[in-house]
C-alpha cells in the first residue's frame, strides 16, 4: 500500500500528479458568474479505502450514503487513488446508472491484493470533482461490500450522486487518465480537405469566352 504524496485528509484535490500548480478552490463561487468547465479540460480525484477492522486502530469513522447513511471506521490511507485509473465509464442499469472503473496494471494488482485478503469489508469512495469555474464538490460518494475478488481490475459500483454530478466525476477520470498517459489521447476528428472546386472558386464559373 502507498500513501499519497502530501497527506490529504480533507481531499480537497492537490492535483500534483498532473502538474498543477494550484489547488482547486472548494469555496462557493456568485451563482451569476459560474461556469462549466470545459468538458475536455475537467480533472476529478477518487480514493478507495477500505474497512478497518473492529480492533484496528488509526483509523477514522466516516458517514457514507446520504438516504440511507451507512457510519464505518476505514484506514485512512487510500490504497488506490486516481493514478491507478486506465478509464471510467457511466453505466445504464435498471435502477438508474452505475460507474464503472478500469484500472491500470499496477491498480489490477491493488485491487485484487486487497478484494482478497478483506474479503467481507466494505470500500469507501471519495471523489472530487469540478462543478463550476473555481468550485468543487467532494463526497463519500459509494460503500460497496467486497463479496469476491476482484481479479480483472474492474470496479462497479451505484454512485451517490445525480447523473450529472457522475457525468462531471467520469469525464475528470477521464482526463487526469490522458494526462497521466494512462489512455491514450482521442483521435481529433479529421478535417476534409477541400476539393478543387472550393479551393479555387472560379473554376465553378461557367467558362467565358473572353471579349
Amino acid at each position: 500500500m502507498r500513501g499519497w504524496p502530501a497527506r490529504i485528509n480533507t481531499f480537497l484535490p492537490v492535483f500534483t500528479a498532473l502538474g498543477l500548480a494550484a489547488a482547486l478552490s472548494g469555496c462557493a463561487s456568485d451563482p451569476d458568474k459560474k461556469k462549466e468547465p470545459k468538458k475536455d479540460k475537467e480533472v476529478a480525484a477518487l480514493r478507495i479505502h477500505v474497512e478497518q477492522r473492529e480492533n484496528g486502530e488509526g483509523g477514522k469513522e466516516v458517514s457514507v450514503l446520504r438516504a440511507s447513511p451507512v457510519t464505518f471506521k476505514i484506514e485512512k490511507e487510500p490504497f488506490l487513488d486516481e493514478r491507478d485509473l486506465k478509464s471510467a465509464k457511466l453505466e445504464e442499469t435498471f435502477t438508474g446508472f452505475a460507474i464503472t472503473l478500469r484500472t491500470t496494471l499496477h491498480g489490477r494488482l491493488l485491487l485484487e491484493m486487497n478484494s482478497v485478503s478483506r474479503l467481507g469489508r466494505h470500500l469507501a469512495i471519495v471523489s472530487t470533482w469540478e462543478v463550476g469555474k473555481d468550485k468543487t464538490e467532494t463526497r463519500w460518494i459509494a460503500a460497496p461490500q467486497l463479496k469476491a475478488a476482484l481479479r480483472d481490475g474492474t470496479l462497479t459500483f451505484v454512485a451517490d450522486c445525480t447523473r450529472e454530478e457522475a457525468e462531471h466525476i467520469v469525464r475528470g477520470i477521464n482526463n487526469v487518465a490522458i494526462k497521466l498517459e494512462n489512455q491514450p489521447k482521442p483521435e481529433k476528428p479529421k478535417k476534409d480537405k477541400p476539393s478543387t472546386d472550393d479551393a479555387n472558386p472560379d473554376a465553378a464559373k461557367p467558362y467565358q469566352e473572353p471579349r
